[in-house]
């Protein structure tokens, strides 16, 4: 074979490559990622438009006001049960949240450090049109998608080339300061007349005397009382009640989810008790924060200062048998610093002290570039200002996935969203774009309800469908196992990318039935796409747009990029 002719079949070969991942990959968007989607978020419906009757939304979090704000385009009524009262008053809804006189007692992260990725914020703009005036409003940094991560040490690179130069926004921001502004857009403003919020806590579902298949009544204890109200909806649930996951509670006592359940709907599936996926990382994390003054905050040696950024510095270690250890400091809301600090371990410290987090930041491990002398500056100052940290420690419970996709004997008219179905990481910054994905499947599987008609056509169509619900847990299915951020692009599903990842720590208590030995290779690639990152363009490119949710999971499979990925790892092995 002559040269020629051997190149001329390599560059073919390639092109074909390019060819077909290219195809794939603009597949893989279209239907996964929901970026054609939430340009049509938050678009008003004329009055002839919605669906008669309630929708009962079942928590008030996160998850719960991003359903009501979707659902309010579509219902005549959205009720909100939230069981915490105070929420409902104006301490709820304040423009700072540290200057509330409460604090959520049934939300582990409510003082831990939050991060939003760029798609997250791009979305909420969609929803609310006024979302960046109102972070001003609240203290809140909106700037360039930038956690300043390094890895071991060195610093990964920013694609600022093939993003024109210009990183797309998002905000920073303290979980409380997120969580109040959100409340306060949906519920403080009047802008949503039609979505009312009561103190009270969903106990049950009732189902329909003449039609099993829907849900016809919830039953709500009103505030602290004994009482049970019984309220009618058209949707009925939509389970926000993150870790608790009440809903599976509620279709058991109901008799749903069995191959005995008294409905039409298909026997085909899981039984309920077989819907639930759970490993054991054994995160814990400490969140110090520190209320200070704008004279110490711009005496603090941050390079560039702390005008305008959220994200100040992140060392993620690159040593799996420390618990994979990983260190940030960073700008939430208001005049305050926060320093976060993440181990997995059976017997991991708390950091409450400075000493202690001097002690920590000393004993990661770097690659080759120390720690920067200003950080322990920084700690240096801030040594002065112990008796000001807002301590908390949380550790994070089994990372679990509710399969609800597979599920026999479904209601109709019942879904659920955020951690109800799955709980993730923290560590990868995923869990409000995952309940964020979950209000845009609503969004998706309630448009489907309208299409160009005539009105009398149109009230023909505004009714639940007996599939409802498989609609809306098969599109879910797909929303949230679509993007791998954790992963940069490589794995099937969200929650296999967690296994895999997480099953590197030798402290993981895995899936029943595995080991920690799945996944090796896999991770073996990741660790090689994130020390390419710290050079490369292209592959930081990957990391960023996975990391931003902006990605797909064959991202890390560009023809090139392979070929640089193998090449970097045999020089540098």
């Amino acid at each position: 074979m002559s040269p020629l002719l051997f190149v001329i079949i390599i560059l073919g070969l390639y092109g074909f490559l390019w060819t077909l991942w290219s195809f794939y990959r603009w597949h893989l968007l279209l239907r996964t990622s929901g970026l054609s989607e939430i340009k049509r978020l938050g678009q008003a419906r004329s009055p002839h438009e919605r669906i008669n009757g309630s929708v009962v939304i079942c928590g008030g979090s996160i998850a719960g006001l991003l359903a009501a704000r979707v659902c309010h385009d579509y219902f005549e009524h959205v009720l909100i049960v939230e069981p915490e009262g105070w929420l409902i008053t104006e301490d709820g809804v304040c423009r700072y949240s540290w200057t509330q006189q409460h604090k959520r007692t049934r939300v582990m992260q409510y003082t831990s450090l939050h991060a939003c990725q760029s798609f997250l914020y791009n979305g909420l703009t969609k929803l609310f049109s006024d979302f960046e005036e109102q972070c001003a409003y609240s203290g809140i940094t909106v700037a360039g998608a930038n956690y300043e991560t390094s890895l071991a040490g060195a610093l990964l690179k920013l694609p600022l080339k093939s993003l024109g130069g210009l990183l797309p926004k998002t905000m920073f921001a303290s979980r409380s300061g997120f969580k109040t502004l959100l409340r306060r857009l949906v519920l403080g403003r009047g802008r949503y007349p039609r979505i009312e919020q009561i103190e009270g806590t969903v106990t049950g579902i009732v189902a329909d005397s003449e039609d099993g298949s829907i849900i016809r009544k919830v039953l709500i204890r009103l505030g602290t009382s004994l009482q049970v109200q019984e309220i009618e909806a058209k949707l009925v649930v939509v389970d926000c009640t993150g870790i608790s996951r009440a809903g599976l509670k509620w279709l058991s006592q109901a008799g749903y989810g069995t191959t005995t359940a008294n409905t039409s709907n298909s026997k085909d599936g899981l039984p309920l008790t077989d819907l639930k996926l759970s490993f054991d990382q054994k995160l814990h994390y400490s969140s110090l924060l520190f209320s200070l003054t704008p004279l110490v905050l711009e005496k603090l040696p941050i390079p560039g200062g702390l005008e305008g950024k959220g994200a100040v510095y992140t060392f993620l270690e690159d040593q799996m048998q420390n618990g994979r250890r990983f260190f940030t400091i960073s700008k939430p809301d208001g005049d305050r610093l926060m320093m976060f600090i993440g181990q997995s371990g059976d017997d991991v410290p708390v950091y409450e002290t400075m000493s202690a987090v001097r002690a920590l930041v000393q004993d990661l491990v770097p690659h080759k570039d120390p720690i920067p002398d200003w950080v322990f500056e920084t700690l240096d100052i801030l040594e002065d200002f112990q008796d000001q940290i807002s301590f908390a420690h949380v550790r994070v419970p089994r990372t679990t996935y509710v399969r609800y996709h597979q599920a026999m004997n479904l209601p109709s008219n019942f879904v659920a969203l955020g951690d109800s179905v799955m709980t993730v990481n923290p560590t990868f910054a995923q869990g409000c774009t995952k309940v964020f994905m979950g209000a845009l499947t609503l969004h998706i599987t309630l448009s489907r309800l309208i299409a160009p008609s005539t009105v009398g056509e149109l009230q023909k169509r505004l009714q639940i469908p007996s599939d409802f619900s498989k609609q809306f847990f098969k599109e879910h299915f797909h929303k949230t196992n679509g993007f791998c951020t954790p992963c940069y692009g490589i794995y099937i599903n969200i929650y296999d990318c967690f296994v895999r990842l997480d099953y590197g720590i030798p402290y993981t208590e895995p899936i029943p039935s595995e080991n920690l030995s799945s996944g090796d290779l896999v991770r073996w690639y990741i660790r090689r796409v994130q020390i390419l990152a710290i050079k490369d363009e292209q592959a930081a490119r990957v990391i960023w747009d996975n990391s931003m949710a902006y990605g797909s999971k064959i991202d890390s499979f560009h023809p090139w990029l392979v070929l640089k990925i193998l090449w970097d790892a045999a020089m540098r092995p």
